[in-house]
């Protein structure tokens, strides 16, 4: 794994109980993006080091944001809806676990296709609306998460805007 930290809260009330985990398996970080719930459990953060890393938050309805930094100067956030005409043969390229996420994605429903709504999303304990733009759904997040983790790159067949601001006013 490329990936050698990961960080995930644990809030009650307003009192984070952060848990982390050194060098973590692709198991344990998929576990934790899971886990997310936009209640308690509302941010997991993939990190390489000071400089690179990718965090993905929210969970609750089933909407997630994934940002990601690979030098803490420029951050990128994962958009939706992806173009679903992934080409087999890329699906073949991956290995099984991530052929069975992107055969999840290529199944989901697209229900965002050029909508200008917001969606309540608590990320890291904080309660933000989120362009539907950026909300993906778990699928989405489960794929962006392996490619970061095991090559430190953002994933190619995604859309990522180059992002100052994630949260509207």
């Amino acid at each position: 794994m490329f990936v050698n930290k990961l960080y995930t809260d644990n809030w009650t009330g307003n009192k984070n109980e952060e848990t982390f985990i050194e060098n973590p398996n692709w198991q344990q970080i998929k576990t934790a993006i899971c886990e997310l719930d936009g209640n308690t459990k509302t941010l997991v953060s993939l990190e390489v080091d000071d400089e690179s890393y990718m965090m993905i938050g929210g969970g609750n309805a089933g909407k997630y944001i994934v940002t990601a930094t690979l030098d803490n100067e420029v951050f990128y956030s994962l958009l939706y809806p992806v173009d679903y005409e992934i080409a087999k043969s890329d699906v073949s390229a991956k290995n099984n676990n991530l052929s069975i996420f992107y055969q999840a994605l290529i199944n989901a429903n697209n229900n965002n296709v050029n909508s200008s709504n917001e969606q309540k999303l608590i990320v890291g304990g904080q309660v933000g609306n989120y362009s539907d733009k950026i909300c993906v759904n778990l699928p989405q997040c489960l794929i962006a998460a392996i490619t970061f983790a095991e090559s430190g790159e953002l994933e190619p067949l995604f859309v990522w805007e180059e992002d100052e601001s994630l949260v509207t006013a």
